[in-house]
């Protein structure tokens, strides 16, 4: 059986439903069709089944994965966690200035045409103003990105992706702003964290802050530099609604996120007195991305969301009533706890508790991958299908009498030896599917089925 990974799409399918189901399960829920297929884990194998077939108490096949593998003579139950393939190393940089080289090149045919063409004619070839025009000619108002020489701290052109960077992503997650500048707050009894910022910003950006504190007992680290605010903007948000995590983590190695999340978990989170860790945010994407990116990692983790009430004064203002969503990381796979609470093969498993069903009026989508139609979706990963198959018997039941064509008939045939959890891959349970609609056929229905290799 082999880990997840990332795959690109190679199509989308969209059609229309008349209600949704939501599967709430054990810390997740995810939303589906009554046609869509949903992986369990049943008699020992995993199969595919129709939403509309599942009943409370069904175990979903989940990231990460606890399987256990054949018994050994006078050995233990030995097991194997399956989670998503990272890479093991990273070359990646990241630019600081955020440069507009488009923006480079129109200063520079506007400064190189000074005294050969008219401004007029240079507006009409690069785009810009005649006021910008005359302005950049004559040294006045110049692009930010050629002002580096008037920024008062000397920061590198680019920086190099490292677990130190990650872990002041992972701070500034949780209590950073990048607007007008870049500044961390931290409660003023915070010493150690205070200490660990300053350092690896000097580490990392080479510059030192200006501290202040305030009068409701907190400390403020600020870097007076816009350039390094919008950096960190960049890369996680800004506004404690709008934070994520970095685009780049999703292809980085285990260590990186682990001090991504220690840095984000130091400034937002806590241990409950059972060992689990806690985190909790107002932004609902932030939540989901760690979610994932903690299951991806082989992490059991649980969402919990709710809300609360406004009317606490904050700067003269009252707080507006909110939402929050809140991640909890198993106390047998949080990387904070002491290795003697550790223990990957001890976890729940995600057993369906409730199936709702609610009216709906619009698109559903089937993402097509290269190699198959398995993905996984939810607020927390659990492995579905596509409903294409079922969707594609169900229209020509419809329009009958009608022909159902399909080509390349052996591409999704069984291979020998390519078997996928226990020997039914994906392409092996499209076809299954097809086999099953077939059964289905009354001999009242004006149906064929046409294939070809």
């Amino acid at each position: 059986m082999a880990n997840s990974s990332f795959k690109k799409v190679s199509s989308v399918f969209r059609h229309k439903v008349n209600e949704i189901y939501e599967i709430h399960y054990l810390g997740g829920v995810v939303k589906t069709t009554a046609d869509h297929s949903v992986f369990i884990r049943r008699h020992g194998r995993i199969m595919a089944i129709s939403t509309k077939d599942m009943k409370k108490g069904d175990i979903l096949v989940e990231l990460p994965l606890n399987i256990r593998l054949p018994y050994l003579k006078g050995t233990k139950q030995r097991h194997k966690i399956i989670a998503h393939n990272f890479p093991e190393k990273s070359n990646l940089t990241l630019d600081v200035w955020n440069d507009d080289r488009n923006l480079a090149e129109k200063y520079a045919y506007v400064m190189a045409q000074k005294g050969i063409i008219s401004q007029y004619a240079v507006v009409a070839e690069v785009g810009v103003s005649q006021a910008t025009v005359g302005n950049w000619q004559n040294n006045v108002h110049v692009p930010q990105l050629l002002s580096k020489k008037l920024v008062k701290l000397k920061l590198p052109n680019e920086v190099k992706v490292t677990p130190e960077l990650m872990k002041l992503f992972g701070y500034y997650t949780a209590e950073g702003r990048g607007v007008p500048h870049l500044e961390f707050v931290f409660g003023i009894d915070e010493k150690p964290l205070h200490k660990d910022v300053i350092s690896l910003m000097q580490k990392v950006f080479g510059v030192r802050p200006a501290l202040e504190e305030t009068s409701d007992n907190t400390l403020r680290i600020k870097y007076y530099s816009a350039h390094l605010g919008r950096f960190f903007a960049k890369h996680c948000g800004s506004g404690s609604h709008n934070k994520h995590v970095s685009d780049s983590i999703w292809d980085l190695p285990k260590e990186y996120f682990l001090n991504y999340l220690e840095g984000y978990w130091r400034g937002d989170g806590y241990l409950t007195k059972s060992g689990k860790a806690c985190m909790t945010s107002v932004s609902k994407q932030l939540i989901l991305e760690l979610s994932w990116l903690c299951s991806m990692h082989g992490m059991k983790v649980g969402i919990k969301n709710g809300k609360f009430t406004g009317g606490r004064i904050l700067k003269n203002r009252p707080l507006p009533d909110g939402e929050y969503w809140n991640l909890i990381i198993g106390k047998t796979t949080q990387p904070f706890a002491d290795s003697i609470n550790q223990s990957p093969f001890q976890f729940k498993r995600a057993v369906v508790q409730r199936i709702v069903k609610n009216p709906y009026k619009g698109f559903v989508y089937d993402l097509c991958g290269v190699d198959n139609e398995a993905f996984f979706g939810g607020n927390k990963p659990v492995l579905l299908h596509n409903s294409r198959v079922r969707d594609l018997f169900n229209n020509a039941k419809k329009a009958q009498p009608a022909i159902i064509f399909i080509d390349e008939i052996d591409a999704i045939g069984r291979q020998r030896g390519a078997g996928f959890m226990g020997g039914h891959d994906e392409r092996e349970q499209t076809l299954n599917q097809i086999l099953v609609e077939m059964d289905g056929f009354t001999p009242n229905e004006q149906l064929v089925v046409m294939a070809a290799t």
